[in-house]
């Protein structure tokens, strides 16, 4: 008997650019690392240090924004 060939699906990291097997995929279609292992905290997130870096840029952002207002005042 043959054995069939075992299907391996690997996509690219949109956030850190690795290939990797373990992934998640959020609604905008953006696909993620996270690596954990069951009952523990995940050794890689992706996505979580990508929403915290995008959360963190806004606020920055919006922060730059009100001081060029005060200053152009």
């Amino acid at each position: 008997m043959r054995k069939g060939r075992k299907l391996v699906i690997a996509v690219k990291c949109d956030y850190c650019k690795t290939e990797t097997e373990s992934f998640i995929c959020d609604a905008q279609g953006l696909r993620f690392c996270r690596i954990q292992t069951p009952g523990y905290p995940p050794d890689k997130d992706c996505q979580s240090q990508h929403t915290r870096n995008k959360y963190v840029q806004k606020k920055e952002k919006d922060k730059g924004l009100f001081s060029q207002k005060e200053i152009s005042f």
